[in-house]
């Protein structure tokens, strides 16, 4: 099953999100604490102004619910403590569906 997972930062996390990067990406991409996890898309969302960093959309294929929120809660802005919030949804990919 697809799940959309939509993060907010909290209020002044852009430089330590930019210091993080490498942490970020590397975790996205691999993950073996979370192995039925499988990334497909992942990026910043965007202020007003469309240049600030405000958070993250990230899709990803998991078994459940449980597992994003798990592989989530080992996110590392989550576990810096940067996260001002983060939903979870099911998600049923219709367009642009990887085959």
């Amino acid at each position: 099953m697809y799940f959309v997972i939509f993060i907010t930062d909290k209020p002044g996390v852009g430089q330590t999100r930019i210091d993080m990067m490498d942490t970020i990406r590397t975790y996205l991409h691999d993950h073996p604490d979370h192995p039925g996890v499988s990334l497909h898309h992942a990026g910043p969302t965007l202020a007003d102004n469309g240049e600030t960093i405000n958070g993250s959309l990230v899709v990803v294929e998991a078994p459940s619910l449980e597992a994003v929120r798990a592989f989530v809660a080992d996110h590392p802005l989550n576990k810096a403590g940067r996260l001002a919030e983060c939903q979870v949804r099911p998600w049923d990919w219709r367009t642009g569906r990887p085959a």
